[in-house]
């Protein structure tokens, strides 16, 4: 088990600071299983069952922690920073850092999510489908899949344990674009489009601008994103993107009409070589009886005309359709690029 532990209420109660330790743990273990929040550094010695341990606390608690720890069981100490525990027959892995005081991050050796945690995007298949189809495969490996929100317009599944390397190469032998398996999906699509010397903009509504920012938090962002338009009134889609009045005022802003023209206007506007699109309800107002909360039209083109507009119901809160109408455009664009490029 991998299990992150926060001492103080910095770690606890600051959100950027909280989201960059949770961030810092996914590097370094790819997958956290358990997380843990405590108030002072004698709270933060129960480790049981942890096989790796990725502490977070003030610099200036290290020694009191190492010294609580030497007073209950054997460590092993490579420096402050890291030493090895030993429980009985078991042994865990531990880290120290401090985020506040920038420390130096270099002890941390990642694992690595390439290592740990595999994801495969379904582009036309059910997932259920697909994880019978890769079972084979999967065995042969030692890899477990899982399907993830499950009875959803929007299952992926995740592959953990095993030769996770040698089985990506497998599934994307043998199934080519109708599975696409990554370790980090933007950082993929980066790539994909770096390999081409293509471009990529975007034109949100109810996503308001986090497909653009999905994009641009990875490096390397800058080579493949030019810019986006986060249309969100309706005046600001016909003044810079050319939505018609007329399709607002017949279909409304959340509408297939609406997205084709937002798809046109940002690869206009920008030049770019593909274009992905959204306008929806993501609540918890603002819905009705024809276009619940929940409705999102996604969409996604290229400048070579191929296109891809969808209608999708999500269920959830306003940031959870939000995060899931981004993720299913991306996925928009997989499989126009996949089947072109």
């Amino acid at each position: 088990m991998n299990l992150l532990i926060c001492v103080g209420e910095n770690y606890r109660d600051f959100a950027p600071l909280n989201q960059y330790v949770q961030n810092i743990a996914r590097n370094h273990f790819g997958i956290v299983h358990q997380m843990l929040f405590c108030d002072s550094v004698d709270e933060a010695l129960d480790m049981r069952n942890a096989k790796q341990c990725l502490i977070a606390m003030p610099q200036q608690d290290f020694s009191q922690f190492v010294t609580l720890m030497q007073a209950q069981t054997k460590i092993e100490c490579k420096s402050i920073e890291e030493f090895v525990m030993f429980v009985s027959s078991d042994k865990c892995n531990i880290w120290l850092v401090d985020l506040l005081k920038a420390q130096n991050l270099a002890h941390l050796k990642p694992t690595s999510i390439k290592q740990s945690l595999l994801y495969l995007y379904p582009l036309g298949i059910d997932a259920t489908s697909v994880k019978m189809l890769l079972s084979g495969i999967a065995k042969d490996f030692g890899v477990s899949v899982c399907v993830l929100n499950a009875d959803s317009n929007l299952e992926i599944l995740s592959a953990t344990n095993g030769d996770l390397q040698n089985f990506k190469r497998e599934v994307e032998g043998t199934f080519g674009d109708k599975i696409f398996s990554t370790f980090h999906l933007e950082q993929s699509i980066i790539a994909l489009l770096e390999s081409k010397n293509l471009k990529l903009a975007t034109a949100e509504s109810c996503t308001g601008g986090l497909i653009a920012y999905s994009l641009t938090k990875q490096s390397g962002a800058s080579n493949v994103f030019d810019g986006g338009v986060i249309s969100y009134a309706n005046a600001i889609k016909e003044a810079w993107l050319g939505v018609s009045a007329e399709n607002l005022s017949q279909f409304g802003a959340v509408s297939e009409a609406v997205v084709r023209e937002m798809l046109n206007g940002a690869l206009k506007l920008s030049g770019a070589d593909f274009a992905l699109a959204t306008s929806g309800v993501a609540g918890p107002s603002g819905g009705s009886a024809s276009k619940p909360v929940g409705t999102v039209y996604i969409g996604a083109k290229s400048v070579d005309g191929a296109e891809i507009i969808e209608r999708l119901y999500f269920k959830g809160n306003r940031n959870y359709i939000q995060e899931q109408a981004v993720l299913y455009a991306q996925l928009l664009f997989l499989k126009i690029f996949l089947k072109n490029y």
